[in-house]
């Protein structure tokens, strides 16, 4: 069984991330709406006590260089979306969440549902018990839209294999990102004092989860 020594020793709480959990960027005509489901790689407030005072993706130089706003930047039709970060419901699996605090995600209508999260769920202790969760999750999102899924950034062939059968199995696009987290040069090691938050991607890991995930919305 293979495990990131990043996944074990990531210390940045899966709790408070952000206070606004949901957030939109509505353009006028939008041709494609897309929703972006994660945790802190793809969204994390202002966290001085880790010396994070960003609110984009955690350890992206700047809002534009994190994933999701690189990915939008590929992207030639007029886009809106929406980015949710999931993190509490990680850690927690309480279904009643993802209507409590997520509805406006499922009312938003995406085209396009990309479903990129794991890493704070205590996988080591609870997998079995956070895969019915998170087929559940997907749907409760998913309606009508297509929907692209990832593997963690920090490996743990578990869960990464069950993401990947999961995505054969209905149909979804898969995104493989396992590898990026075991190379130095996709993170932000040496920029940040917190290890936790210098173990996510660095502009350039960032780029590359966009590249990755922007090929398989182009065959979907």
């Amino acid at each position: 069984m293979k495990i990131s020594n990043d996944l074990i020793k990531n210390d940045v709480p899966a709790e408070g991330q952000i206070s606004d959990c949901v957030s939109f960027n509505m353009t006028e005509n939008a041709e494609l709406k897309i929703a972006f489901l994660g945790n802190s790689i793809t969204r994390h407030g202002v966290a001085e006590e880790l010396g994070w005072f960003g609110d984009w993706g955690m350890a992206a130089s700047c809002r534009e260089n994190d994933y999701v706003h690189k990915l939008i930047s590929r992207i030639k039709k007029r886009v809106s979306y929406c980015v949710a970060n999931l993190s509490g419901w990680e850690r927690s699996r309480d279904m009643s969440l993802l209507e409590r605090d997520y509805a406006a995600v499922k009312s938003f209508g995406a085209d396009i549902v990309v479903v990129r999260l794991g890493e704070n769920a205590r996988l080591a202790e609870s997998l079995e018990e956070f895969k019915p969760c998170y087929k559940e999750m997907v749907a409760y999102f998913a309606g009508n839209a297509k929907v692209v899924l990832t593997d963690l950034f920090w490996e743990y062939e578990p869960f990464d294999g069950f993401v990947k059968n999961f995505s054969e199995e209905e149909g979804f696009a898969f995104v493989t990102l396992h590898d990026l987290g075991g190379n130095p040069e996709m993170k932000a090691v040496g920029k940040f004092a917190h290890a936790g938050v210098a173990a996510h991607p660095s502009d350039r890991g960032m780029a590359e989860i966009a590249e990755r995930s922007y090929k398989k919305l182009c065959n979907i």
